[in-house]
């Protein structure tokens, strides 16, 4: 699948991978501290274009860690987020079958859904490798 479109990454080793979407005031910003082999792709409407598929908003790649950072942007529904995320990581799990996929949601409103049992069961299943953030988020990759 993901072979079908090119990374947004400029440089196969990019310092900085920004996801945002226009008109939102919601960012991820995804540092590679270890100057690693990074890819980074938008899979609403470029990788998955069927509407009627639940997805995330991006997927960003370290290659030389196998990691998969799966990025939703969101208004207020973190719910519905999970859903989104969880949906993403089926679509791409055999395709990076040696990758840990890490789950990230940045969103427009401080809402108390983190703190709902939903939440708290989809970081368990996960192993905690949830993180939610109110407009933006940074973090080393």
């Amino acid at each position: 699948m993901l072979e079908k479109i090119d990374s947004l990454c400029k440089e196969k080793r990019q310092k900085i991978i920004v996801s945002k979407d226009k008109g939102s005031p919601c960012v991820h910003r995804a540092v590679n501290v270890d100057s690693n082999l990074v890819r980074q792709y938008r899979i609403d409407g470029d990788l998955i274009t069927d509407k009627t598929t639940v997805r995330c908003d991006y997927l960003v790649l370290n290659d030389e860690k196998e990691n998969a950072y799966l990025i939703e942007l969101k208004g207020k529904n973190i719910l519905h987020a999970l859903e989104q995320l969880e949906n993403t990581e089926k679509m791409l799990r055999e395709e990076l079958k040696s990758y840990t996929f890490w789950f990230r949601i940045v969103s427009h409103s401080n809402t108390h859904a983190v703190r709902s049992s939903e939440y708290t069961k989809f970081s368990r299943r996960w192993g905690g490798r949830v993180k939610a953030a109110t407009d933006k988020m940074e973090e080393n990759i």
